[in-house]
């Protein structure tokens, strides 16, 4: 059987408009819908595998956190990295490197922004004038050493 050239463009040229505009699957494609939400199970499984893979590589403290701590900050980290994932849909690849760094560096700035919180929460409390006393005053008038 033959075919013109005009039949076999006929037929082919809307497939092949079609399947230029359709994008190829991926894994990063599988949602699931629950609570109002599509959720990206692949890309949030490898940005939960990124932090929690990046643990045993951070920085160790000294002295080291202990472990209520550690599952605390690791609590942190993951939460923080699957809305990331939620909020922007990034690709595979990026959630995943993206999500080893959380876990490597952001241990540690959760750490000393944990620091600096607690020195600050210290200063203000220190700052504030307890009964009989005026501001930064941390004695008596009566009491004081002459």
């Amino acid at each position: 059987m033959t075919m013109t050239p005009s039949a076999f463009y006929a037929a082919w040229t809307p497939t092949l408009l079609f399947a230029g505009a359709v994008n190829k699957a991926s894994p990063a494609d599988v949602m699931i819908v629950a609570g109002g939400f599509e959720w990206p199970v692949v890309t949030l499984a490898l940005a939960a595998i990124g932090v929690l893979a990046a643990r045993p590589l951070a920085p160790k403290r000294n002295p080291p956190m202990g472990l209520a701590k550690n599952i605390l900050v690791t609590v942190i980290m993951l939460v923080a990295a699957l809305l990331w994932v939620l909020d922007s849909r990034p690709g595979l690849l990026f959630a995943f490197v993206v999500s080893i760094g959380l876990g490597f560096s952001g241990y540690t700035v959760i750490e000393l922004l944990g620091e600096e919180i607690a020195a600050y929460i210290r200063r203000a409390i220190g700052a504030l004038p307890l009964p009989g006393l005026k501001a930064g005053q941390t004695t008596k008038p009566d009491q004081e050493p002459s």
